[in-house]
């Protein structure tokens, strides 16, 4: 049996990224960091093993960020493409670069995977999401 590769990559198409096998779990995030990243409410995250994503960067975009002031009271290292400003995934500080958090909307294809389980930091969500109807257009 073989196993999908997921393939996507940043907004301007510089930093490409592949994903091995399906994530570990998917959740929704509103903490205030996702918010303040995203620029949504909050932001869809998959745990992939670090091991499973391969990242290719032929002209060096690549840049990182550290977010110290978390939660969990450890930082984790968010990376992102230093031209168009996507960010490609976090690492959580307290797995030692062993997890990383991907944001599935990369993805080109099979995004639709990465189906969000459950939702953290919900007491951070704006109350009104619920109320929005989908008729816009």
């Amino acid at each position: 049996m073989s196993v999908h590769i997921s393939k996507g990559g940043c907004q301007c198409g510089e930093i490409k990224i592949s994903l091995k096998g399906e994530p570990v779990k998917s959740f929704i995030c509103y903490c205030i960091d996702c918010r303040k990243g995203s620029g949504h409410l909050g932001q869809i995250l998959s745990y992939y093993d670090t091991k499973n994503i391969e990242i290719t960067d032929s002209k060096s975009y690549l840049r990182e960020f550290i977010v110290g002031n978390t939660k969990s009271g450890v930082p984790k290292k968010k990376e992102f493409c230093g031209n168009c400003g996507s960010t490609i995934r976090t690492l959580p500080m307290k797995y030692n670069g062993e997890v990383s958090m991907v944001r599935p909307t990369l993805l080109d294809e099979n995004f639709t995977m990465c189906v969000p389980k459950i939702a953290i930091f919900g007491e951070s969500k704006t109350e009104y999401v619920e109320g929005l109807q989908n008729d816009f257009f």
